[in-house]
């Protein structure tokens, strides 16, 4: 079997109180989901104090994130969403979103279906 088609099993992937115990003015991506074959993408994205994911359009699928940690302000284009401890929110594909930590930082738990790379191919045929 090739790497692409072996079986996967359920594993432990991450401990999150592990994870949540780095300094609270770390920022980016401070987990993700390892295992190369699979359909998911998986993160923890801090935001220290005070700082900012600036204005941006999602990517083309849908993301759910659970904040774990601190509190902040979701910016969409049509409303101001408070992020809390526990705060489940779906972000639709192509969404307007900035995100503004809060006194304590912000962070949280994203997933989405994987992003598929850059493939390699044939051009299209050309009239």
């Amino acid at each position: 079997m090739t790497e692409q088609t072996q079986k996967q099993f359920p594993q432990v992937v991450g401990d999150v109180a592990e994870i949540l115990s780095a300094p609270a003015d770390a920022s980016g991506s401070i987990w993700k989901l390892e295992p190369h074959t699979r359909g998911l993408d998986c993160n923890i994205i801090a935001i220290a104090p005070g700082e900012e994911i600036s204005r941006h359009e999602g990517p083309d699928l849908d993301v759910v994130i659970v904040v774990l940690d601190g509190s902040g302000v979701l910016e969409t284009e049509t409303d101001f969403i408070d992020l809390v401890n526990g705060s489940m929110v779906w972000l639709p594909k192509l969404s307007v979103r900035r995100f503004v930590a809060g006194e304590n930082g912000l962070r949280y738990f994203s997933v989405h279906t994987r992003k598929r790379g850059l493939q390699i191919g044939r051009p299209p045929a050309r009239d």
